[in-house]
């Protein structure tokens, strides 16, 4: 019997967080964001996450996703997720259905290789594709989404919607230096360590994605 898992999702994990210096010119370069948006990028920072969710409603499931920058809608700039991979079938069909978020399955390992360094790895059809090394720093710090929010806009085509969506979330950060990172650019937008601004490890946190809004594409 097919389970269901519609939103709202409450989760919970670990994970890393990357602020990126991802100006237009890197943008221009992105072959993975969809046309529609193309013409609304408005710069910004960029990230890129690294996430372990121990507990989802749809289980526990690793991910890896980029967002180039934010997108202009009317007076509105909203952020989207223009490539992101997991590593469970269920969150790749609820994550489209619930929130319109592209999400492709493949497997995505977090490793323990030292004292606080880790090793975090993404493959697909017998081809690793990412790889990043991390040591965590020993100063804690608050984290929550009201000290920077995310409110993500994705595109459904096929029904020619818009799905906005706010989530909020809170946990315990802590700087993080990459020691390396190496990048398939086939799969995964190739970002070097000089575009990364800072990047956090963020601990027990919690994580709350709700209902989104949806509205029909003005042609």
């Amino acid at each position: 019997m097919t389970q269901n898992y519609p939103a709202p999702w409450n989760l919970t994990g670990k994970g890393y967080i990357f602020i990126l210096k991802n100006r237009k010119k890197f943008f221009s370069r992105d072959n993975f964001t969809d046309g529609f948006f193309k013409n609304k990028f408005c710069g910004g920072w960029g990230l890129m996450m690294l996430v372990e969710y121990s507990e989802s409603n749809a289980g526990p499931y690793n991910e890896l996703l980029f967002i180039p920058g934010k997108f202009k809608f009317g007076n509105r700039k909203k952020y989207s997720i223009t490539k992101i991979y997991v590593s469970s079938p269920s969150s790749v069909e609820w994550g489209r259905k619930n929130w319109a978020i592209p999400k492709e399955l493949a497997n995505i390992y977090f490793t323990e290789v030292g004292d606080n360094i880790e090793n975090v790895n993404a493959s697909m059809n017998g081809k690793n594709f990412f790889s990043i090394l991390l040591r965590k720093l020993h100063i804690p710090f608050p984290v929550h989404t009201s000290f920077f929010p995310v409110p993500l806009v994705q595109i459904e085509k096929e029904h020619k919607k818009l799905f906005y969506t706010k989530f909020k979330g809170k946990g315990v950060g802590y700087p993080v230096i990459v020691k390396d990172i190496e990048i398939h650019s086939d799969y995964f937008p190739e970002i070097s360590k000089k575009q990364i601004l800072f990047g956090i490890k963020v601990e027990n946190f919690k994580i709350t994605f709700p209902l989104p809004i949806i509205v029909e594409i003005q042609q």
